[in-house]
C-alpha cells in the first residue's frame, strides 16, 4: 500500500526535477542565442527582417573608371596592370552626363573637347604604365659583370621590347585626340589634361621619340649581351662596350 503510494510521489518529483533542469537549459540556449546564433538556422533575430542599405560602389561610367586609377609610391606590375586594366575597360563606356563632368561644361563644344581630353589622357596614362611595366624589365647601364647571366637578360630584354611596342598604339591614339580637342578655343578647368593636350601639338611632349630611343637602346644591350656572352675574354671587350654604350646615352 505504501510502496503504491510513494511511487507516484517519487515519479512527480522526478518530473519536477527534469523540467527544471531542461528550462535552466533552455534559458541558457536563448540567452547564447542572443549573441551566437546560426542565419540559417530556426530561429531568426528580427534585426535580421530589418533591411540595410548596403555600401558599395559600382563604376558605370568612363569617369568612375578613370577614377580608379591610381599609383603607390612603390608600386609594381601588379598595380601598373590594374590600372590598365581599368583604364581599358572605361574607354568602352560612355561619358557622364554633362552636369556630373569632371569640370564645369558651358556648351556642346565644351562637352566635345572635354570628351576629347579624356580620351588623350587615359591613352596617355595607358602608354606610361605600358613604359613602366617595360622598365622593370629593362637595364639602364649593361656592365661587364652583368655577362655572366646574358641569357636571363636576353628574355628579359624581350619582354621590354613587346612592352615597348604595346605603348606606341595608346601614343599615337593621344595625338589624335590631342588634335580634335584642338579644334576648340577655350580652356576647360583642367589643367594638367590642357598641358598635356598644348605640349602634344606644339611637339613639345613627344613619346614617339622617347620610346624609339628606348627601343634603339634595347636592341643595342640586347645585341652585345648575345655576341659578348658567348665569346671568350669577354670581359676586355665588355668593358670597351659599355664604355660605347656610356657614350650613346
Amino acid at each position: 500500500m505504501r510502496v503504491e503510494i510513494i511511487r507516484p510521489l517519487y515519479c512527480i518529483l522526478l518530473g519536477i526535477l527534469l523540467n527544471v533542469e531542461t528550462t535552466s537549459v533552455s534559458a541558457e540556449i536563448d540567452l547564447d542565442y542572443n549573441y551566437e546564433y546560426e542565419k540559417n538556422g530556426p530561429y531568426t533575430k528580427f534585426s535580421d527582417w530589418v533591411p540595410y542599405k548596403l555600401h558599395k560602389w559600382e563604376p558605370k561610367f568612363l569617369e568612375d573608371y578613370y577614377q580608379l586609377y591610381g599609383l603607390k609610391l612603390h608600386y609594381g606590375e601588379n598595380e601598373l596592370r590594374r590600372n590598365i586594366y581599368f583604364l581599358k575597360i572605361g574607354l568602352k563606356k560612355r561619358f557622364r552626363h554633362p552636369k556630373n563632368a569632371l569640370c564645369p561644361v558651358k556648351d556642346e563644344e565644351e562637352y566635345y573637347k572635354y570628351r576629347n581630353l579624356l580620351f588623350m589622357h587615359i591613352n596617355l596614362q595607358i602608354m606610361r604604365s605600358y613604359m613602366r611595366i617595360a622598365s622593370q624589365f629593362d637595364k639602364r647601364h649593361l656592365y661587364f659583370y652583368n655577362l655572366d647571366f646574358a641569357y636571363d637578360l636576353n628574355r628579359s630584354f624581350e619582354v621590354a621590347d613587346g612592352f615597348y611596342k604595346e605603348a606606341i598604339p595608346y601614343w599615337k591614339e593621344a595625338q589624335r585626340y590631342a588634335d580634335r580637342s584642338s579644334e576648340i578655343d577655350s580652356d576647360l578647368d583642367l589643367g594638367t589634361m590642357e598641358t598635356e593636350r598644348y605640349e602634344i601639338v606644339t611637339g613639345k611632349l613627344d613619346f614617339g621619340k622617347i620610346i624609339e630611343d628606348h627601343l634603339f637602346r634595347l636592341e643595342k644591350k640586347e645585341y652585345d649581351s648575345r655576341i659578348l656572352g658567348k665569346t671568350p675574354g669577354r670581359k676586355q671587350a665588355a668593358s670597351r662596350t659599355v664604355k660605347a654604350i656610356s657614350k650613346i646615352s
